[in-house]
């Protein structure tokens, strides 16, 4: 889908919940919300760090040793160790159209909404020292190479939703909110997305000079894929990015049309956002 793909799916989605709040009745209220938030994964920052320490080695180690023995053959591995840093983090501003079929006093609520969500996740710091020797010697000597790598992955989608909202005794002027939701963005967001990979390294040799190693890639998933493909290779991502929604929330009456929120819960990662929504 090209141009305008969200605004062609949201706008014939929000008349249809209209027109369908309409055949309703006159008890049907709609709201409309305009909310923003900060968007992370360090609540797991160290489960990520252990689970991916083991797939990170496996690939940093080959491109240290695919580099290094471009120029020395005959070196081999005798052990390495890495120390992983992990962070991430990002935004999420968005709009979002509800109908309570309830009207005021109703729990049960529909919405449609779009939504922008930046999301950074990279390992600023990944510390290995690789040991190495030579087997072409008569006696094996002794090598060693440290480096320090680093990486990012960047991602902005602009993506549609449709959740579910249940407001807990609603009839309060402060009271709390459950909401699952689903979402998605074309796969634009996705060829628009950027990985960033670099290293820096010194090889020493006894009796030799130490010898300085670099290399880094800036491309776009875009640009990856293309590669991948004319390479016979499968590209292993979904044609779109998806979304879950589950979070809790509270709710607080500014005035009668006018409420104040803030929320927390699961958006591909965590979400803590607050916002206004105006009833009518």
């Amino acid at each position: 889908m090209k141009g305008k793909p969200l605004l062609k799916v949201l706008l014939p989605c929000w008349l249809a919940v209209f027109f369908a709040g309409q055949a309703a009745g006159a008890t049907g209220q709609f709201e409309f919300n305009a909310h923003y938030g900060k968007w992370s994964l360090n609540l797991l920052k160290s489960l990520i760090e252990n689970s991916l320490n083991d797939v990170l080695e496996s690939d940093i180690k080959k491109r240290f040793l695919e580099k290094i023995q471009e120029d020395h053959p005959s070196l081999t591995e005798k052990s390495y160790s890495q120390e992983v840093n992990f962070d991430s983090g990002g935004d999420n501003y968005g709009f979002e159209l509800r109908w309570y079929p309830g009207g005021e006093k109703g729990s049960f609520s529909l919405g449609l909404g779009v939504e922008k969500t930046s999301m950074k996740i990279s390992f600023p710091k990944i510390s290995g020292s690789l040991d190495l020797q030579d087997t072409s010697a008569p006696v094996p000597g002794q090598a060693g190479f440290k480096a320090e790598a680093s990486s990012e992955f960047r991602i902005n989608p602009l993506s549609l939703h449709l959740s579910f909202r249940w407001d807990i005794l609603p009839s309060s002027k402060v009271h709390p909110y459950l909401t699952l939701g689903v979402g998605a963005a074309t796969g634009t967001s996705l060829d628009q997305a950027t990985v960033m990979y670099s290293y820096t390294g010194d090889l020493t040799i006894p009796g030799q000079a130490s010898q300085h190693y670099e290399d880094s890639i800036n491309k776009t998933l875009k640009e990856i894929k293309d590669e991948m493909e004319a390479e016979g290779e499968d590209f292993p991502f979904p044609p779109f990015v998806p979304f879950f929604q589950l979070n809790l929330g509270l709710k607080g009456m500014i005035t009668n049309n006018l409420h104040l929120m803030i929320d927390a819960g699961i958006w591909d990662g965590f979400l803590l956002r607050g916002g206004l929504s105006l009833r009518f």
